[in-house]
Formats: C-alpha cells, structure tokens, sequence
C-alpha cells in the first residue's frame, strides 16, 4: 500500500509543499498539498488521504484543529506533524490531539521518506 498511498502535504510555505510534492511523488506517492487549514479540511474531505503531513502553525487556524478533523474523518490515517517553532507544550499538544509524529523543521526530504516509511502500513 505504501507505494501507492495518498498523502496530504499542509504548510503555508508553498515553495515547501511544491517541493515535497514533486519529491514524494518521485517516490511513487500521489501527493495533494493545501496552503491553509480551510482548503486542508476541503481537502480531507474530498480526498480521504492515506497520510496526513501538516505544519502546527497556520494563518487561519492550528494544525491541532487539522489533526482533530482527521481523527474524526479517518481514525486511522497516520499524521505527522511539524513546526518552525519549538515552543514549549505544541508538539505535545498535537500528539495529544492524534498526531502518531512530530518533527522540528527543517525537515530533509530523506527523514520525511523514512517516517513515511514507518508510519504507512507496509
């Protein structure tokens, strides 16, 4: 599964999401990416990916209130969550939310491919 599995990219930073697109996909993914929480949530609910990526800092929302509405729309669906920004308490909010992964930026595409890796269902 994990070769053709779908994975949703979430960030503001559209050079990122472009990137690990065009990255993932090389990989044999099928990649969407989102730019904020609002097409994010369109996106979950239109695509129902196998893998949720999302940044925890959005400028319309948190990437906690993403995490939640795939744990109620795909209670399953591995997400992996990341951040600029070590600050005190987020990360562990966001495992606390259902996040299986959390992940400090800058995050090399070889470290992104092996907790894919990991997270999906071989």
């Amino acid at each position: 599964m994990a070769a053709q599995a779908k994975i949703l990219i979430v960030d503001d930073e559209r050079d990122l999401v472009d990137a690990y697109v065009r990255l993932l996909e090389r990989s044999g993914y099928r990649c969407v990416g989102a730019f904020d929480a609002n097409h994010a949530i369109q996106m979950i609910d239109a695509e129902s990916p196998d893998l949720v990526i999302t940044d925890l800092s959005l400028p319309d929302s948190s990437g906690v209130d993403i995490i939640r509405r795939v744990r109620a729309k795909l209670p399953v669906a591995p997400i992996i969550v990341m951040s600029g920004h070590n600050t005190p308490g987020l990360h562990e909010a966001a495992l606390e939310a259902g996040a299986n992964i959390s992940l400090l930026k800058p995050v090399s595409i070889a470290e992104l491919r092996r907790v894919i890796g990991e997270a999906l269902p071989r």
